[in-house]
This record gives structure tokens, C-alpha cells and sequence, in this order.
């Protein structure tokens, strides 16, 4: 008997835990949307969204979003053609160093959110100079599908990009 009610004790306890790890003291809603996002997303479209026309990619190359309780860490590809590998791995020529570096978008931080938006800080970026720069994406989430739109960035001096007001890029991305 004394076995059986350690091993209740002990199952009820990891349940316990295993419920309660999305909690967040900001509300029951909130944490159930944090849950909701967080693991690894795959991009399936981009749409680059302007006032008079959106500009799409319908089968994305490859591109991760990735997100738990306290990171993220977004790759994507703005191309619709596959990266060119370079002639040399270990020794890529000078332009084959510009392409691949316009052939890839990353980086990868820390965030907050609430219900319908998710702010990210990158600590690390593609763009030199980026870290500590914010990203702001409108989100939302049926099934497997989640849809990120990224509305606003500001740089770490508080600046804006040319682009800011003028387009929007959506991602449609599935559950891994």
C-alpha cells in the first residue's frame, strides 16, 4: 500500500508540473497563447505585403522559426530560387560571399507577448549592428498553422528602416 501512494504521490506530482509549465502569472489566456507558440514552426509561404500589392513566395525555401518560454531564433530565405552552394566550401569567392549573405535572413534573442503580438530583442543577427534591435509581428495561430506578420522593426538607436509603413512580411508557417 505505502508503494502505491508513493507512486500515486509521484504521478500526481509530474502532472502537477507537467500542467502548470506553461503557467505565467499574467493570466491564464496569455499562457495558454505563449504554449501555443512555443516549438519549431517550418515557413511554407512569405508574403511581402504592401498598400497596393503583395509580392509572395507560396513555396518557401527553407526557413525555421523556433520559440520557447524565454528565446527565439528565426532563418529564413527571401528567395524563391534555392541558395547557391559556393564552387569551394572553405573558400567561397568574394561574390559568392555577398550572395549568401543576401540569400539569408536570421537571428535570435529573447521576446515578450501578449495575445495577438510578439515583440523579439535579437542578441544575435545577421546584420551586424542589429543586436538589441526589435522586430514586431502580429500572430495567429488555427491548428497547425501559425501566421506571423512582421509590422514594424526598430533598430537599436531607435530608428526605423526605409520600409517601415510601407510593407509588411508575412510568414504562414506549420508545427514541426
Amino acid at each position: 500500500m505505502k508503494i502505491q501512494t508513493k507512486t500515486h504521490l509521484i504521478w500526481t506530482t509530474l502532472f502537477l508540473v507537467i500542467s502548470s509549465a506553461c503557467g505565467d502569472k499574467k493570466g491564464a489566456q496569455t499562457a495558454k497563447e505563449k504554449c501555443a507558440i512555443w516549438g519549431s514552426w517550418e515557413i511554407q509561404a512569405i508574403h511581402w505585403i504592401t498598400k497596393d500589392t503583395t509580392y509572395s513566395i507560396n513555396k518557401a525555401q527553407p526557413g525555421l522559426f523556433m520559440i520557447d518560454q524565454d528565446r527565439y531564433s528565426i532563418m529564413w530565405t527571401p528567395t524563391q530560387s534555392p541558395r547557391e552552394p559556393f564552387k569551394v566550401l572553405s573558400q567561397p569567392t568574394d561574390a559568392e560571399i555577398k550572395n549568401g549573405f543576401r540569400s539569408i535572413v536570421f537571428n535570435a534573442g529573447n521576446y515578450e507577448m501578449n495575445d495577438s503580438t510578439l515583440i523579439t530583442r535579437a542578441q544575435i543577427a545577421k546584420v551586424p549592428g542589429f543586436e538589441g534591435g526589435k522586430q514586431y509581428y502580429r500572430y495567429t495561430i488555427q491548428a497547425d498553422t501559425l501566421q506571423l506578420t512582421m509590422f514594424d522593426e526598430t533598430y537599436p538607436d531607435g530608428t526605423k528602416p526605409d520600409w517601415y509603413g510601407k510593407v509588411q512580411t508575412q510568414f504562414v508557417l506549420k508545427r514541426l
